[in-house]
């Protein structure tokens, strides 16, 4: 490596304090993707910013940037071109190898100078902004905790109601993740919304009413009353209307959902963030969804929230890497690794990355590193803690008999992101005092009447629970879909009781490989938003069966291939569909559903029942082909799903059906 020498007198420079912000983001994002480039890289930086003084507009910020990375890329990534056409392993030679990861390098550079710029660019509203939100985050997870230890909602019986709550204190700094994502908060009709979405997970309060979601929604949620999302269905919040699509358990269910939005979103300028704690991170489910994701180039966020443990088991239990943002490599992401109680940070590395998913360049991972300040539910305090706190606002004082890592806990004690955040707009006078207490008043006036809301609020009627999936009214009339049809069909043929039993062969009939691709032929021609999607169903092949051949020719475009992933095929179909594609997911054969059994009843077939969005999604599902094939290619799995409220199930006999 051609180190560049040092000048004579080679003392620290003295840069001015934006120039020492970005040096610092240089810093964080080399040291995590390219360590032994550090010293070279800062080497040429320094050399580069001796002369600058305390200003740094835009176009001096693009010159620096081009200036050095002409100079990394001939000092710091630079190899002998002895080892040039050396081969490192069977058909990938070295130079192949640096020049990917100098294109990586290069990727991370860009971040690190757009992340900076960014921050740079936070107005004072939107600083205001972050810490109010990052309150009403606070003050909504207390007063939740209150109404569940305090026994104010009441059953009809008069009982209190003993539901269940999920806890975020200590990870409020995730509000800033929306302060620049395009936002619909008036937005009440999911079908016209234009705007980004989220997917929240149990720990992204804030990230859901930064994006609009009203307190009460999260208190109707929790509660169990009547009101969206789910009309006292599920404890889960949520705002499809204005981008925030209501998670599901198992908990990276709804990763498979984000997986179909961002698959329905390329090309429109719009962008996911989908979110996932360090403990969702283990599940097989979660590694399809974000190979498929990073195939396709989607445009999406994945955001990691490292809090230290899932549930009660610490990370060191979980995973055996430094930082859950290093396994973005092996799927060809960038990411970055960022404090998850800073938000300014939060901020500028969430809108770096949702701007590089808006021009084609994602999907980008970003991991959060906070600790979890209270129980995994509101029920689960006393444990964590070893005894029930007294309040709910700050951190409270721990005992012996909790299962938190004390050592841990102190640290993050200090880290407070409310405190922080505070004192640090005080100190930009950003902020006064007098207002600081004004903004509390208002946050705690709107929770409050929220929460008087919610006890008021009527529980549904127990006639609602099956609405919309059953009903106890009239049965529905079946309508034959053949009737509309403007193709021309063979006429049906009546079977007749007094005819012999047996197989007839009708030379004008048609076979079920016939009648299947040209029903497929009939909706791909006659819907531009129907597409197909399963393995090995595109390219050159046409499925398994040879059976999609001749449409690749007319609808290559909307025939893909996915990777051997059938939970991550199902979750980017359910998706797809929620945003109004028609997406025909085909398993290879019928058996392998099974790898996809969660996605397809744990979420795919709930949506409907929980929050009624409709997803209007065909799952292909082929047996009995060709030949006789074993227990694992010719099993009727039908008989699995006759139980799973929300799905309809079609087994054709003949062709015509």
């Amino acid at each position: 490596m051609n180190r560049p020498k040092a000048p004579a007198k080679n003392k620290a420079p003295k840069p001015s304090s934006l120039l020492a912000d970005l040096r610092d983001e240089i810093v964080r994002t080399v040291a995590q993707s390219a360590l032994p480039l550090l010293p070279d890289i800062l080497h040429i930086f320094d050399e580069l910013t001796t002369w600058q003084n305390t200003k740094l507009d835009d176009s001096a910020l693009e010159k620096l940037k081009i200036d050095f990375f002409k100079k990394v890329q001939i000092s710091a990534v630079h190899i002998p071109a002895s080892f040039k056409k050396n081969e490192l392993y069977p058909t990938r030679s070295i130079a192949s190898e640096v020049e990917e990861m100098a294109e990586r390098l290069f990727a991370d550079l860009d971040g690190a100078f757009a992340r900076f710029a960014i921050k740079k660019s936070l107005s004072a509203d939107e600083k205001r902004d972050i810490l109010y939100g990052m309150l009403r985050t606070r003050y909504l997870d207390a007063r939740l905790k209150k109404l569940f230890t305090n026994s104010e909602v009441k059953l009809p019986s008069g009982a209190p109601f003993q539901g269940k709550g999920f806890r975020s204190m200590g990870q409020e700094a995730i509000y800033a993740a929306g302060i620049r994502l395009k936002r619909q908060p008036d937005s009440t009709d999911a079908a016209s919304y234009q705007g980004d979405f989220v997917t929240p997970m149990i720990r992204d309060l804030g990230l859901a009413l930064v994006m609009g979601m009203e307190p009460i929604v999260a208190m109707t949620a929790q509660m169990g009353k009547r009101g969206i999302p789910t009309h006292g269905k599920d404890l889960h919040i949520g705002d499809f209307a204005k981008g925030v699509l209501p998670p599901a358990a198992p908990i990276t269910a709804s990763t498979g959902t984000a997986c179909g939005l961002g698959l329905a979103l390329k090309g429109s300028g719009r962008v996911v963030v989908s979110c996932i704690g360090d403990g969702g991170t283990s599940s097989g489910e979660w590694h399809e969804v974000v190979n498929y994701a990073a195939v396709q180039k989607m445009p999406i966020v994945f955001i990691v929230q490292n809090n230290q443990t899932a549930l009660s088991t610490p990370i060191h239990e979980q995973f055996a890497c430094t930082r859950l943002g290093q396994r973005a490599l092996g799927y060809g992401l960038r990411s970055i690794t960022v404090d998850g109680t800073d938000p300014e940070a939060i901020f500028a590395a969430v809108t770096e990355a949702a701007d590089a998913c808006r021009r084609g360049d994602g999907p980008v991972m970003i991991e959060l590193i906070s600790m979890r300040m209270c129980g995994h539910a509101h029920h689960d305090d006393m444990l964590y803690f070893g005894s029930e706190p007294d309040q709910y606002l700050r951190y409270p004082e721990p005992s012996e008999n909790g299962y938190l890592d004390p050592e841990k806990y102190r640290y993050w004690r200090e880290k407070d992101p409310i405190e922080q955040y505070r004192k640090k707009l005080i100190r930009e006078r950003v902020l006064t005092k007098s207002a600081y207490k004004k903004m509390v008043a208002e946050v705690e006036a709107e929770i409050e009447a929220a929460a008087q809301q919610v006890i008021a609020a009527p529980w549904p009627d127990v006639s609602e629970a099956c609405v919309p999936v059953l009903t106890d009214g009239p049965r529905l009339q079946h309508s034959e879909p053949l009737h509309n049809r403007t193709s021309a069909f063979p006429p049906k043929i009546d079977w007749r009781s007094d005819e012999p039993v047996g197989f007839e062969i009708n030379a004008k009939g048609k076979t079920f490989w016939q009648a299947i691709v040209e029903a497929l032929h009939e909706e791909l021609a006659r819907d531009p938003d129907a597409f197909i999607l399963g393995e090995d169903v595109g390219g050159k092949y046409g499925n398994a069966f040879v059976i999609l051949k001749s449409l690749l020719e007319p609808f290559g475009d909307r025939i893909l291939n996915t990777p051997l992933a059938e939970g991550a095929i199902i979750g980017a179909a359910t998706g797809a569909a929620l945003l109004g594609k028609r997406p025909i997911a085909e398993i290879q054969f019928n058996d392998f559903i099974a790898s996809g059994f969660n996605q397809l009843v744990n979420n795919t077939a709930k949506i409907f029942p929980r929050w009624q969005q409709p997803v209007p999604l065909t799952i292909r599902m082929p047996w009995g082909g060709l030949r006789s094939a074993g227990p694992y290619h010719s099993q009727n799995t039908e008989p699995w799903f006759y139980r799973t409220p929300g799905l309809k199930i079609v087994c054709p006999s003949t062709p015509r059906e």
